[in-house]
């Protein structure tokens, strides 16, 4: 008997609890206008993909428009060296940007970084300058999607 109110305590707890708790409503980005302003260290690939995602109205003056500012790019390559080559092995790279998102009243910043990893051991340097743009491309897609999830969580 003793056993059977130990385990039913917790649970009835669990449920009293749980009911206090209110579903997340997840924004609609499309029903918002946006302003994004851009940092003059931004790459002009990252400023495409973001406009393509957010569609930002320019010179807008209405008080529903919510502000973005993109500001703080950094592209950084790390050799990772290992074994008895003179080469390294693996890239790390690291790509980050600094995101203030102005919201009705609310002020949030963040940052968002986005780390990829591959391997270096070509012996032809061409192939290893193409994986660099292929990785740095697939990190500037990290970062417009992590914008996008912070944006579209935020409550609006």
């Amino acid at each position: 008997m003793q056993k059977k109110y130990l385990f039913l305590v917790p649970l009835i707890l669990i449920f009293v609890q749980g009911c206090g708790l209110n579903q997340y409503k997840l924004g609609n980005i499309s029903n918002y206008d946006f302003s994004i302003a851009y940092d003059e260290g931004i790459p002009r690939s990252l400023e495409k993909k973001i406009n393509s995602v957010f569609k930002p109205i320019l010179n807008s003056n209405s008080r529903d428009n919510y502000k973005i500012n993109i500001k703080n790019y950094k592209f950084d390559r790390y050799d990772v060296y290992a074994g008895q080559a003179l080469r390294s092995l693996e890239v790390e790279v690291k790509s980050s940007i600094e995101v203030s998102l102005n919201l009705n009243d609310k002020n949030i910043n963040k940052s968002l970084v986005s780390v990829k990893r591959f391997n270096s051991n070509e012996l032809n340097p061409l192939a290893d300058e193409e994986m660099l743009d292929f990785i740095r491309n697939q990190a500037i897609d990290d970062l417009v999607n992590q914008l996008f999830l912070e944006v579209s969580l935020i409550d609006m």
